[in-house]
This record gives C-alpha cells, structure tokens and sequence, in this order.
C-alpha cells in the first residue's frame, strides 16, 4: 500500500490562514492590524509574498469573505461542531483584527439572501435570548430560581469543552451593576440596540478553574477591564453578594 506523502506548505507546516491568526494571539495579545502581522510575517519567513489581509479576512466573523468556499456553507459562529467553524476566529474593528469572542463580539452567521448571495450579519444567540427572558422576571421569581440553580457549571464536551453558564446569573448581575462597570465604576461605553447597557459579565474565579458560576463570583465589567482581567493584572472583588 502507497504511503500518501506528506503535504508541504509554502510557509512553514500548515496553511497561512492558520499562522496569521496565531500571529495575532500570540505575538500581539490578540489584537493586531493586517500591517503588523505582516511585518511579523515577512520577518518569519524572508521569501513570504502573500495577501496577509486577505488570509486574516478568511477567518473574520463580521467581513465578507464568502470568495473562499468554506465560506459558502451556512453556519452560526455558535455552531462549533460545524465542519467549518475553524474559519470563524477574528472579528474586525476598524483596522484591528482581534480574537473572535462569542460574549464579546456576538455571534454571526453565514447565510444565501434571495439572490443567492452569500451574506454575513450578527444574530442572538440562544444563551443571549435566555439572559433577556431571565431579565424579565420578577426580581422575586429569578431570586428563587438562583437559590435552586446549582452553582457548580455544566460541563459539555463538543469539539472543545465549554460551561453552559446560568443566564439569570448574568441577568441578576447586569441588573445590579445598573449601567455602570463594576470595577472601574465608569458608565458603560455604550448602549445596545435594544436599549441596554453594554456591560459583560465576567467569572472571578474562573469557571476553568473550579470557580462557581453564581452572583457572589460574577461581576458586570465594561470592555476595557473585562480584556484586562483576562489578557492583563486587574484584581477584582467580590461586590455581588446573594441575597
């Protein structure tokens, strides 16, 4: 039987479209522009002539990129057992190229409009849809359902291992924090389309490490200190006790 040869690549040992997006976490902390990868590139590897923006476009959430084929299945970001979920790993703002994250960035998908052309466009996704209806109760009603919830996260194993976190942890805590970041205390950057603040609520012990997903260990922080508390030093407190 023919042993199948090794497939080689033009840089390095696996597609460029991998290395440009391991570029932009590893080298610059998961936020770079297209000029800065391929500055790094080009001193990686002294022959490198490729089309470093366009092989950062592939892999971007919130850019047309349905020129490559694997862009022309219709997905949800959300969706990691998706065959091509591994091309949904950045998201674009403004010139920067940052590291896809779904509580970040939102979910997006990939989709054939009327004239069978192939579109983007964010979507909500099913946990953010939760965190709204849990927002809506009673404070009473979603106080009695966090006494009863477990506080230990569900662990599914999908292509990668995820917790399925509580959304009336994340409702009961954006409630509390009013607007405000819990950390800084400076009001939220923005406010969403449907009238909200945009706050993100983060895990103090992370849920990784053994922490609980409850509304002691949770904390509402705004964009700035939610990258600080996962890429740099920010010591954070406990400011949401259970009633």
């Amino acid at each position: 039987m023919a042993v199948k040869p090794k497939r080689t690549y033009k840089y390095g040992e696996q597609p460029i479209r991998i290395t440009t997006v391991q570029v932009v976490a590893e080298q610059f902390g998961g936020a770079a522009t297209a000029n800065q990868v391929d500055d790094y590139l080009r001193g990686l590897f002294p022959h490198y002539k490729d089309d470093t923006r366009l092989n950062l476009i592939v892999n971007t959430v919130n850019c047309n990129r349905s020129y490559w084929s694997f862009n022309k299945t219709a997905r949800r970001t959300d969706d990691v057992t998706h065959r091509h979920n591994q091309y949904d790993r950045l998201f674009k703002r403004g010139n920067t190229f940052e590291i896809y994250q779904p509580s970040m960035h939102g979910v997006w998908e990939l989709y054939q409009d009327l004239q069978d052309k192939w579109c983007y466009r964010q979507v909500r996704s099913q946990f953010e849809e939760a965190v709204e209806a849990a927002a809506k109760l009673p404070p009473s009603e979603r106080k009695q359902i966090l006494e009863a919830e477990s506080k230990t996260p569900e662990l599914t194993v999908v292509t990668t291992r995820v917790y399925k976190r509580s959304p009336y942890v994340v409702a009961e805590v954006l409630l509390r924090a009013n607007g405000k970041c819990q950390s800084c205390k400076h009001d939220a950057p923005f406010v969403k389309e449907d009238g909200t603040p945009f706050l993100e609520v983060h895990h103090i012990e992370w849920l990784s490490k053994g922490g609980e997903d409850s509304v002691e260990n949770a904390i509402a922080l705004c964009p700035n200190c939610h990258r600080q508390a996962h890429y740099g030093v920010l010591e954070l407190v406990t400011v949401n006790k259970q009633d």
